[in-house]
């Protein structure tokens, strides 16, 4: 009777090269022999970027890491189908679940070995795991074989199957993107999508990455919160294995002279849509340059998008003639008179604003459409010349745009501070007598909905 013995990878197998991942609950925890090594090779790497290409190229990942991992399946005429894991912990490979067994006089095949980090063994199949979405990272299948003596099993990805390209995104270092796409099929899904969003956030380096084909007419738009930073669309369907960049990139300025410098750099390439990526703590200095910077800029041509600020201070914008349109997506506190007599502004866009002070949107005869915040402080005296609009009755040509949560606002005089103060009365907005009339903070608007 011949003998049987199962070889298991345990604990700590020996590396040559590293590797990968998985979630698989349990993990067989038989003896086996210790000298069994687990011997990987080069990461397939990715081209440079061959379209699009933005300043210095990115190669993208090169090598293997720390806590990547592969997912093998093994068949041997004996033991049948067997699924492992193997994670690598930066200097050698380990078991993370899974078993492979075979005789010591049979040679296992391995059907199928992946380096897909979205995926897990699941009943024999792929499956993604809790919280991943196909298409954010590879999905690379490799060959594996038992070596002669049967003493190590060679993983080599030297003619990997990629059948999809990369497209890198450029942006804004560690920032929460939003990526709209139509007509993609992810990597390791054969499904075309119509419509799909993904979010993703940026590394150290400003790149965020998808995994896929663009088919040809596919659009892709990148948002920060709800700021479109860009959108391009294929002209042809993407190729396998090979990498792409999209610029959406921003200006950072966080000094007054790079702003202007910025600011002058971008109308003489007569750019109309401008996005500044500020200070979080930008403040009177730099909203006075921007003010200058702009002061010879032909009326109502520009689309503002300023990110990372958190507050327009008192003055801050007033009276630019330029801004067509203004986006603040960090902005959470709007100064007296910020916007005062942009009087070709045509829309107003703060989503995340919760305290705005008097007069901040006062002097328009263009605004149509305003979105803020939930808000929760509102300074002024309504419908007496001191609220945040008008007092010339301009609101009723106004569309605006508040968050599901909103609360009915009610004013109060506060003699401490010698301002009427708004404040929540836990009363929903959208559920009141307000909301039925079109009438917020005392205006009388043209329409009142929810943004969300």
């Amino acid at each position: 009777m011949k003998k049987i013995f199962q070889y298991i990878m345990l604990a700590v197998v020996t590396i040559v090269m590293a590797s990968c991942t998985s979630d698989i609950e349990e993990t067989t925890a038989t003896t086996g022999k210790s000298n069994v090594q687990l011997v990987v090779g080069e990461f397939p790497a990715f081209g440079d970027s061959q379209t699009r290409a933005i300043g210095t190229l990115d190669p993208g990942k090169t090598s293997w890491a720390e806590g990547d991992e592969l997912l093998l399946e093994m068949t041997s005429k004996t033991f049948g189908t067997k699924y492992a894991a193997f994670k690598y912990n930066g200097s050698s490979w380990e078991l993370a679940s899974g078993e492979l067994s075979y005789k010591e006089d049979e040679v296992p095949t391995f059907p199928h070995v992946y380096y897909a980090p979205n995926y897990k063994w699941e009943a024999g199949k792929l499956v993604l795991k809790e919280g991943k979405v196909a298409g954010t990272d590879e999905y690379i299948e490799g060959k594996a074989n038992i070596t002669p003596n049967g003493e190590a099993i060679t993983v080599k990805f030297a003619e990997a199957t990629r059948n999809y390209s990369r497209l890198r995104i450029a942006t804004m270092p560690n920032k929460p993107i939003t990526v709209s796409i139509n007509k993609y099929t992810p990597a390791g899904s054969s499904d075309m999508k119509w419509d799909q969003n993904y979010a993703l956030t940026s590394d150290e380096k400003g790149n965020a990455y998808l995994y896929g084909t663009f088919e040809n007419n596919s659009e892709v738009t990148v948002k920060y919160r709800e700021a479109a930073l860009t959108t391009h669309t294929f002209s042809q369907a993407t190729e396998s294995a090979k990498s792409y960049a999209l610029d959406a990139t921003v200006i950072s300025a966080n000094s007054a002279e790079e702003i202007k410098s910025a600011i002058k750099q971008e109308v003489a390439n007569s750019k109309t849509a401008i996005i500044l990526n500020l200070a979080s703590d930008a403040g009177d200095n730099e909203f006075k340059t921007i003010r200058e910077a702009f002061k010879n800029v032909q009326d109502a041509t520009i689309a503002l998008t300023l990110i990372g600020c958190k507050e327009i201070p008192a003055d801050g914008l007033k009276e630019l003639n330029a801004l067509k349109s203004i986006f603040l997506p960090d902005v959470t506190k709007i100064g007296m008179n910020a916007l005062f007599r942009c009087v070709y502004l045509e829309e107003i866009c703060a989503p995340n604003v919760s305290t705005i002070d008097e007069r901040a949107f006062a002097g328009f005869i263009m605004l149509e459409k305003v979105t803020l915040g939930e808000l929760t402080d509102v300074r002024g005296e309504a419908n007496s010349g001191g609220g945040i609009f008008d007092d010339d009755n301009w609101t009723p040509y106004i569309d605006l745009y508040l968050p599901k949560n909103q609360e009915v606002m009610k004013g109060e005089f506060d003699e401490n501070s010698n301002q009427y103060i708004w404040k929540p009365t836990g009363e929903k907005y959208f559920a009141s007598p307000d909301y039925d009339n079109g009438i917020f903070l005392g205006y009388q608007f043209n329409s009142v909905k929810s943004w969300e």
